[in-house]
């Protein structure tokens, strides 16, 4: 792939298919971390504040995702978490636009900010995917922005039994965006990482 790649237009897709276990298996997404906005709302609101106005939502269950105002699809291919999401995301917007950022519904604390850095760096670079990274390195693969040309990899990487996102990422040589700031990546997997996360958020405030 090369800088040639037209990477003008970009949708964006919000991953909801987990089972959400450990949290009892509520819909993720229709937690209200912080006030009366859920975080399916949220996403979707910081994502426009970044431009980014073709949205759906990726769920097998759509019920709880209705009246959200966006359009909700399946996996095309049901029980390979994650990647199965991209794969279908991708698919979707595979005549409508150039590339898809991906954000995980549990994300509370994610703003424009981050969504508009990812989607600037994926512009400027040569690779087909830019992803976010934290201090320490840590990988969030799954808040990425990956070009549309790379959806046949996914599923012949698919086909061969590779499901592990991070493990495709590494295999196109995507590119890790560095930030600094760790809570807009805080991801919800209990209740109590709730309390948790607005409790960072409360922090980050203080500090400003």
């Amino acid at each position: 792939m090369t800088r040639k790649t037209k990477r003008d237009t970009v949708a964006g897709a919000i991953l909801a298919g987990g089972n959400a276990r450990r949290i009892g298996c509520i819909a993720k997404g229709t937690l209200k971390v912080h006030g009366n906005t859920s975080i399916i709302e949220c996403l979707i609101n910081e994502m426009r504040h970044a431009g980014i106005n073709d949205i759906v939502i990726i769920a097998n269950d759509s019920k709880p995702y209705q009246d959200y105002g966006v359009e909700i699809i399946a996996d095309i291919r049901i029980g390979l978490g994650p990647m199965g999401g991209i794969e279908s995301g991708l698919t979707h917007f595979a005549k409508r636009s150039d590339a898809v950022m991906f954000v995980p519904c549990d994300l509370p604390n994610i703003t424009s900010q981050e969504i508009l850095t990812l989607k600037k760096a994926f512009v400027k670079s040569e690779k087909p995917v830019v992803f976010a990274e934290t201090a320490g390195f840590f990988w969030h693969p799954l808040c990425a922005v990956v070009h549309n040309d790379l959806r046949k990899k996914i599923s012949v990487a698919v086909d061969n039994g590779e499901h592990k996102v991070r493990t495709v990422w590494q295999q196109v040589k995507a590119v890790a965006v560095q930030f600094a700031d760790e809570t807009a990546f805080f991801n919800i997997n209990t209740l109590a990482d709730m309390d948790k996360c607005r409790k960072a958020k409360n922090e980050k405030k203080n500090l400003r």
